[in-house]
């Protein structure tokens, strides 16, 4: 029995270096004992709540798409951090500098009014500076021509024509009214009401589609944008600190709509969330009008007045959306951290919701689903960041790739940063089974795949399973049996196993395992005969694979003769060779093929110490074991 030699070589009292293995060996254990205490010596499956069949739950953070400003972020830096408006647009519009533009004529393409006739109502109307004398006026396209008529209201009975030359694009209407009131101003008449603008109206012939255009200077524009994009309310918020958010929604929006060209109609911006939502300065249903701008969002434009963001000396594109998650999504502007996007009023940064399986399947057009998985992510903030790639995986074993913003709209979510849970049974105990072949090899026992689904089902995470299986008493049995079989040639005996096992679990890895028991004088007979040369050539096949080389054999005969045996054990149990084998093996019988650089990088330091423990439980947990254990 080997066991009782451990304290004839131990390496304690033998220099610095001992000093420094055992404070790693202090540290591991210190990571294994927490993560027994989290699992559970034994392979015991944890008792959870089971998940409806056939449901998928996605958790998710933001509302929008998340590149440059986060309208609930720049609320909360200015509320919780105390920004002004400047430091928040510096903040999220990076490679931007401040600058003043004047107060120039926009087009705003009118997108509702698209393939309809204008009919306008307001005092005082006229149409190319000539007075209309009558409450409405109505353009019509007809072919190449427009038709202008002008009748006694929304509503009128009969139109008369108006006398002169009109031709779409260059006829506007306009009142010479007063803009005092909502009155006063042009009214497009419409389904839902009269809608009032500022500014001039125009048609426009869109390759023989009427479209209606709204000519406004920039500064009236932003008055009916503004308040549609961040509520007015928010100028009261922390004591009045919330106008700074309002402000920097004026100069983002500002900087927005003077960047922009529709080319198709060479107009300026758009008024629905294609471009930046307008709606003009009012809208009457009835009798009366309600107010479409506020007089609080007019403050924050006025203190602006003319600011946006330059970008290579023109406006930048500076887009924005509702909630950010937490980090921003890149692309034009560099990504950043946003903290103020907790803000305690964003309904937004984090949200969930549950659909059927079934409609899933249905919205993303792949018919029944077996497994659905985030696959990649663009690595910013929580989870992995925003999902780049979905899989689903068919009832029929087929496979579907899809993007993460493609997964959004058909799904209805609020943005592309999200997590999937809640899966079907046939999808969890797929992983099950391969996580227990993989590991432990062999099948899972009845009343452990029915439990353990119960827990993968809940959370959409194999890891807890995967970390189960990793840390249990059965696998830890595996280890000590093979390293006695190679090393010993013979089974442990129930002593040994036992010693061993609580050795283990207090915190000795697989390399320190293979110090002891290949350097034991068992091992020497074992392997070499009681011949040290002989014996290095066991620990090589043993550990490495392969023989030793004439020189590396006499190499470690010397370091053995000198030192100890111990020595040779740990610095060949430990070398990057030893390493990458043990990584490699892992990554073949789990994933089916040898690590990338990125694999090695981040796991072959950790061979050296508890990687025979985190590396299976990182892999078992990964989407790409996810989705192979779909296909087994």
């Amino acid at each position: 029995m080997i066991e009782s030699t451990h304290d004839n070589w131990s390496l304690r009292g033998r220099g610095e270096s001992v000093a420094v293995a055992d404070a790693i060996h202090a540290m591991l254990r210190a990571v294994l004992v927490l993560v027994l205490a989290v699992t559970g010596a034994a392979l015991l499956p944890p008792a959870s709540a089971r998940a409806a069949d056939g449901d998928l739950t996605i958790t998710g953070r933001g509302w929008g798409h998340g590149r440059g400003m986060g309208q609930y972020g720049a609320l909360g830096y200015a509320i919780d951090h105390g920004w002004d408006s400047a430091r928040i647009l510096d903040h999220y519009y990076g490679g931007t500098t401040a600058g003043s533009v004047a107060n120039s004529v926009i087009t705003v393409e009118l997108l509702a009014m698209n393939g309809k006739a204008l009919v306008v109502t307001a005092p005082k109307l006229q149409v190319n500076g000539t007075d209309v004398g009558a409450a409405a006026v109505r353009l019509t396209l007809q072919g190449s021509t427009l038709r202008v008529e002008k009748g006694s209201g929304c509503t009128a009975t009969s139109w008369t024509p108006m006398t002169g030359s009109f031709s779409a694009g260059s006829t506007r209407v306009a009142t010479t009214a007063a803009a005092t009131s909502l009155d006063n101003l042009l009214g497009i008449c419409q389904d839902a009401g009269v809608r009032a603008y500022r500014g001039s109206l125009e048609v426009i012939n869109h390759n023989g589609t009427q479209m209606t255009l709204n000519r406004v200077r920039v500064e009236s524009y932003l008055r009916g944008v503004v308040p549609r994009e961040s509520p007015a309310s928010w100028a009261s918020a922390g004591g009045g600190r919330g106008m700074q958010a309002l402000m920097a929604q004026s100069v983002a929006a500002r900087s927005y709509a003077l960047s922009g060209s529709r080319p198709a109609t060479g107009a300026t911006t758009c008024d629905t969330t294609t471009c930046q939502v307008y709606s003009g300065a009012g809208l009457r249903t009835g009798a009366g009008w309600t107010a479409l701008e506020d007089s609080r969002t007019d403050e924050a434009i006025r203190a602006t007045a003319g600011l946006v963001r330059m970008r290579s000396g023109a406006p930048a594109r500076t887009e924005f959306s509702s909630s950010s998650g937490g980090y921003t999504a890149g692309g034009t502007f560099p990504a950043v951290v946003d903290d103020g996007d907790r803000t305690a009023s964003n309904p937004n940064s984090t949200w969930s919701l549950t659909m059927p399986l079934s409609t899933v399947a249905s919205r993303l057009g792949t018919g029944t689903i077996r497994s659905i998985a985030v696959t990649a992510r663009n690595g910013l903030g929580a989870d992995g960041g925003r999902a780049t790639e979905v899989r689903v995986v068919t009832a029929d074993g087929a496979s579907r790739t899809f993007t993460g913003s493609a997964v959004r709209a058909a799904l209805g979510l609020k943005s592309d940063w999200f997590v999937l849970s809640g899966v079907s049974d046939a999808e969890a105990q797929a992983v099950i089974r391969a996580l227990y072949q993989d590991i432990l090899g062999r099948a899972p026992d009845p009343a452990g795949i029915a439990t353990w689904s119960a827990s993968v089902q809940q959370t959409g995470d194999a890891r807890v399973v995967a970390r189960g299986i990793v840390m249990s008493t059965e696998r830890l049995h595996t280890f000590i049996r093979a390293e006695y079989r190679s090393a010993l040639k013979r089974a442990p005996e129930a002593g040994g196993l036992s010693h061993w096992t609580g050795y283990m679990q207090a915190g000795t890895t697989v390399p320190e395992l293979q110090v002891y028991i290949y350097a034991s004088d068992e091992a020497l007979l074992n392997l070499g005969q009681g011949d040290l040369g002989r014996w290095v050539d066991g620990v090589y096949q043993g550990i490495l694979g392969r023989s030793a080389s004439a020189t590396e054999r006499a190499y470690w005969v010397d370091v053995a003769r000198r030192q100890d045996r111990p020595t040779v054990v740990r610095s060949i149990a430990m070398s990057d060779e030893a390493g990458l084998r043990r990584l490699n093996s892992y990554y073949q019988r789990m994933l089916g093929r040898a690590p990338d650089a990125s694999g090695i990088g981040t796991f072959l330091p950790m061979m050296r110490g508890n990687g025979d423990f985190l590396l299976p439980i990182e892999i078992g947990g990964s989407p790409e074991y996810w989705m192979r254990a779909q296909r087994r």
